[in-house]
């Protein structure tokens, strides 16, 4: 077998989803965060939790965009933490959906699906194998 000198296809457009979800995570996770300190200045106190989910957004923006640039690296440890971010992801998306959330939900189970099929692709797997 011969070892792969350019990144497969698949691999180039789970770096463009990377980073679509990457700046979609940073504008949420602003606006949840700065809608959360403004009602916790304002005394309401159910504020906390989605102050908490406007920092683990903007957390999880860094890690994709982080694993984004790591990919032509080859940086085996990426393809892992994506998988288990888009799982969680896909995951998440499916509670929200159960429990009442918007159908917009179904656009990020989606993509989180398409990023988990092309990395289970083995032109993908033996990149990151190389």
């Amino acid at each position: 077998m011969t070892e792969a000198t350019t990144m497969p296809k698949p691999l180039k457009n789970v770096r463009i989803l990377l980073w679509f979800q990457a700046v979609a995570n940073i504008l949420v996770g602003v606006l949840v965060t700065m809608v959360a300190l403004n009602a916790l200045d304002h005394g309401d106190e159910d504020a906390a939790l989605p102050l908490a989910i406007g920092i683990i957004s903007l957390i999880i923006a860094v890690v994709l965009a982080v694993c984004a640039v790591m990919l032509s690296r080859r940086a085996a440890w990426v393809r892992t933490t994506v998988m288990a971010l888009e799982g969680i992801s896909v995951l998440s998306g499916v509670i929200g959906l159960v429990t009442g959330g918007a159908v917009t939900l179904l656009i990020g189970i989606a993509i989180a699906i398409g990023i988990l099929v092309s990395l289970s692709n083995p032109e993908v797997k033996a990149w990151f194998a190389a």
